[in-house]
């Protein structure tokens, strides 16, 4: 998972990532195209960081992306919702246009930072995309690792010229 988190001079945190080999699974292209929802959970929290200490909290957001799709009109439907509040709907014909909008995710102002100093301000992620079965009876969830960055400022943030 491709990570990154940058904020602006009045604090507020923009959080970017992007997650890799979500359907490389058949099974998963296969229920979406059956009809079945598919959804990817993102859990994203910020904290600061204490070394030697218990980290600080500060806010914890949660992204829901549900794709479903209808046979009559061929198209995919993908509800994007954040902290369980529904922020957009759209349509999509194609997908793997579809698969980049469900695993590309970028949050302009996500989090406000306040006056703490960037440099000691972590934003960490783990997705949630799929569900298995062991013995074929108990369901799980697959997730992946929690993958961690310093917020950066914006001028860190810049390519150098």
């Amino acid at each position: 998972m491709n990570l990154a988190a940058t904020t602006n001079g009045a604090g507020a945190v923009t959080v970017r990532f992007a997650l890799a080999d979500a359907f490389r699974e058949p099974h998963t292209v296969q229920a979406l195209q059956s009809g079945l929802p598919t959804s990817f959970t993102y859990v994203v929290e910020i904290y600061r960081d204490r070394p030697r200490w218990f980290d600080e909290g500060i806010a914890r957001s949660r992204i829901e992306v549900i794709a479903t799709f209808n046979s009559l009109t061929r198209e995919y439907l993908l509800n994007y919702r954040r902290d369980r509040k529904l922020v957009r709907s759209e349509t999509f014909s194609d997908l793997e246009t579809l698969q980049k909008r469900m695993t590309s995710i970028d949050e302009p102002s996500l989090f406000e930072i306040e006056k703490r100093p960037p440099h000691k301000v972590k934003v960490r992620v783990k997705a949630d995309f799929g569900r298995g079965f062991l013995l074929y009876v108990i369901p799980w969830k697959i997730s992946t690792r929690w993958r961690e960055v310093r917020v950066t400022t914006a001028a860190e943030a810049a390519p150098a010229r």
